[in-house]
């Protein structure tokens, strides 16, 4: 405790002593209980107010980061601000923590205040989340496993250590339908990370973040409802990740597969076929893709294999999986995006239509000048 604290405690307890020894001579007197009530209330109170508001004035002295730790309650973040010399006293912070009602949801992280500021000020600080010192990195819907990992390098940890964590998926919390295969089952999201977090750290508050997910939607319940497995939904909604351009046409998608599915029609998805190559729109379209020898053989080509893929073919996040897991309703087999820059896309259940409505593509990549993607 600082000197110049204890000096004005000293203070105030010779005051109280005063105080008190002019409130026996009162009752003694017998000048009654309102006057002792009256010299009470208007002096022995204010003391102890004094006591209570022992505090720091002014804007601080230097910059200083607090840690507010997961399970802290206001009493143990109190102690931490005067060890730090945040605020002059815990009866300060508590005086403080009792007058602001929003005192409770403080959260967890690491805060820029400064030193010797009023408690009342620290606490409003802590209650400010644009002074929460966070490191913040977004991985995006629909990325492949090498996309996530060239994301998560702006982290400053490089993609050699997160391709050494990846070939220890039981240690990143996959979902059990994950069968222990990390690509498809890292959810996307904006993460907080420090500098003392590993690759395996990150890569685990991802696969954690995915199983949560999947809980909060209850995929397991719309498996059964579907008839499908929880795998089969994550497949699904990657495949609408890569398939959809405009949001409302997600459930329609979801709904052709699982029609095309049930009809035991194979998928033929060009966006398998481009995962089995590993080459894609619009960087490049692969020339063997669609040869005419066919596309090439791979448990991930549609063209090829019966049902699903193997596995998923990107990341899906929370709309493509509200998706598989919400189909629309209907009887399409087939449909084709006609515009690239509208996203419009034509669903049908007639063969014959959907080729006029491929040829309404093509019509449209000629007259567009064959932009990727055509």
């Amino acid at each position: 405790m600082l000197d110049t604290e204890r000096s004005r405690r000293r203070e105030i307890w010779h005051r109280v002593k005063g105080y008190l020894a002019v409130l026996v001579s009162l009752a003694v007197l017998g000048t009654g209980g309102y006057l002792a009530f009256d010299f009470v209330n208007t002096n022995v109170r204010g003391v102890f107010s004094s006591i209570v508001a022992a505090d720091y004035q002014g804007t601080g002295i230097k910059d200083v980061e607090v840690e507010v730790e997961e399970g802290q309650t206001a009493t143990d973040i109190g102690e931490t601000l005067v060890e730090l010399d945040v605020v002059a006293s815990t009866e300060a912070w508590q005086a403080a923590v009792s007058a602001n009602p929003e005192a409770s949801s403080i959260q967890t992280g690491t805060y820029r205040l400064r030193t010797q500021i009023p408690a009342a000020t620290a606490l409003q600080w802590l209650l400010d989340p644009s002074r929460r010192v966070v490191q913040r990195v977004t991985v995006a819907e629909g990325l492949r496993l090498e996309q996530q990992v060239e994301a998560l390098t702006a982290t400053g940890i490089p993609a050699e250590e997160f391709e050494r964590a990846l070939e220890k998926p039981e240690d990143l919390g996959l979902v059990d339908f994950a069968d222990g295969e990390p690509a498809g089952f890292l959810f996307p999201d904006t993460y907080d990370y420090s500098d003392d977090d590993t690759a395996t750290d990150l890569l685990r508050q991802m696969g954690e973040r995915y199983g949560t997910v999947a809980e909060d939607l209850d995929i397991a319940g719309a498996a059964d409802d579907l008839g499908v497995s929880e795998r089969d939904i994550a497949i699904v909604a990657s495949i609408i990740e890569k398939e959809v351009f405009i949001p409302e046409d997600r459930p329609k998608v979801a709904r052709v597969i699982y029609n095309r599915l049930e009809a035991g029609q194979r998928l033929q998805f060009d966006s398998t076929v481009y995962y089995a190559l590993g080459t894609y729109p619009p960087d490049a379209i692969p020339g063997e893709a669609f040869a005419p020898t066919g596309p090439p053989e791979s448990p991930y080509n549609t063209y090829k294999v019966e049902g699903l893929p193997a596995g998923p073919i990107s990341a899906p996040g929370r709309a493509a999986l509200e998706a598989a897991i919400d189909p629309a309703e209907g009887n399409w087999l087939y449909f084709v995006t006609v515009n690239l820059q509208t996203g419009e896309t034509r669903f049908t259940d007639s063969e014959s239509e959907h080729q006029r409505n491929v040829e309404a593509f093509n019509q449209w990549c000629v007259s567009n000048g064959n932009p990727a993607g055509c």
